[in-house]
């Protein structure tokens, strides 16, 4: 089966562009008149995965809208067109029609939807299919909108509760520069053509003020370089995963990390166990919500488990990593039969934890910025005020 892009007139004359699956070109030509589509132009195409992607907020509203007009009883195919016409951008209104398009050849919404990754990830996607199964796709996708609306509100509180800290780190950062690089250099030049005598420490912060702009540029591509490493397959697993590693081994932090991705993880599961996806494949697919490389090793090892046979929170208690709290809650789960809302309950759990630690770190963070700032304008004028007392000594000796 290949695929062919068209551009065609259609019924209202009315130029349409769009893609379609077919065994050769002529089937392509007959299913496009079949359609009642007047062909202009169709070529081979290889039809690429769209690098597209769509905001959290504008994907949970197209979420919200179907789950609306599907309780309605409105068919999925005049949903997408509906929706396609509303949507302000032409981009994500082209993926609906071409996700309609290949609905209307037979494959499903969930199969569908997989062509755009970058757009509906793998729980999405997930999701619908476990919604298609058991019949209940608006329930689904108002689950699916819920779930998008907690993820942006987490998103927006991080993003939030770290403006101040950010901007208050660069303007120290931005203040300490200028003092060292213009305002110092040109104080010390006038003692020099004084013949005073500089004490170490304005010799040593002068010195530093040659190298400051250096180190800030090896500060930044230090930092850049760490980043890739760790965002890219350049280095091994073994390497990633030991730097994961030793980030959650990081005092609060590392706490940090770990309870607010497994929160994520528990949301994803609660998500997918609750439209109807059994336990193991909903394990396999939340998995891939832990940025942590080591967090996401240690939940393979305990997917395999729960494959051969082992009980949830078995297998998590054996990884020896994560809260032992989200432990007791798993066990509590295993003996009863409401799994979805097992991770309802530890994910709400969870969130608290990681909103106190979060606020605990965040209001150590501004004292220790303000204080690194007010040690380095202290050393900056008393690096200044040293020289001009050296000065009034030796008028006076005079």
């Amino acid at each position: 089966m290949a695929t062919f892009k068209y551009n065609a007139f259609d019924t209202s004359e009315k130029t349409t562009t769009g893609f379609i699956n077919a065994t050769d070109i002529d089937e392509a030509k007959q299913l496009l008149k079949d359609r009642g589509l007047t062909l202009l132009h169709i070529n081979s195409s290889t039809q690429k995965k769209s690098k597209f992607k769509l905001s959290t907020n504008n994907l949970s509203i197209f979420t919200k809208q179907m789950s609306a007009l599907l309780g309605a009883g409105t068919p999925i195919e005049k949903c997408l067109i509906l929706l396609s016409k509303q949507s302000s951008n032409k981009k994500f209104s082209q993926v609906l029609l071409n996700i309609n398009e290949d609905i209307t050849e037979g494959n499903s919404l969930s199969s569908a939807m997989k062509k755009y990754p970058s757009i509906f990830d793998e729980i999405y996607t997930s999701t619908i299919y476990a919604g298609e199964t058991s019949a209940s796709l608006s329930e689904v996708f108002l689950d699916l909108s819920i779930y998008l609306d907690k993820e942006a509100k987490v998103r927006s509180q991080v993003v939030g509760a770290l403006v101040y800290p950010a901007i208050l780190f660069f303007v120290s950062l931005a203040v300490i520069y200028s003092l060292l690089t213009f305002v110092l250099p040109q104080v010390v030049e006038q003692f020099v053509t004084s013949n005073v005598e500089l004490p170490l420490l304005t010799r040593s912060l002068l010195y530093f003020s040659d190298i400051f702009p250096v180190i800030l540029l090896v500060f930044f591509l230090v930092i850049s370089t760490f980043y890739l490493l760790q965002t890219t397959n350049i280095m091994s697993k073994n390497y990633q995963q030991r730097t994961a590693k030793y980030f959650l081994s990081t005092p609060l932090i590392g706490q940090i990390i770990l309870y607010d991705q497994t929160a994520r993880f528990c949301s994803s599961m609660r998500l997918m166990t609750k439209a109807g996806l059994n336990t193991i494949d909903s394990l396999q697919i939340a998995q891939n919500t832990f940025r942590n490389k080591y967090l996401s090793y240690q939940v393979n090892g305990v997917v395999n488990k729960v494959v051969s046979g082992t009980s949830i929170s078995k297998a998590f208690s054996q990884a020896r990593i994560f809260p032992d709290v989200f432990e007791q809650l798993l066990s509590s789960g295993d003996m009863g039969s409401q799994v979805s809302e097992m991770f309802e309950k530890t994910k709400e759990f969870l969130d608290q934890e990681v909103d106190t630690r979060r606020n605990i770190l965040l209001t150590l963070l501004q004292p220790i910025v303000i204080l690194t700032m007010g040690i380095f304008v202290m050393l900056i004028v008393l690096s200044i005020m040293l020289p001009l007392l050296q000065m009034n000594n030796l008028i006076f000796n005079i």
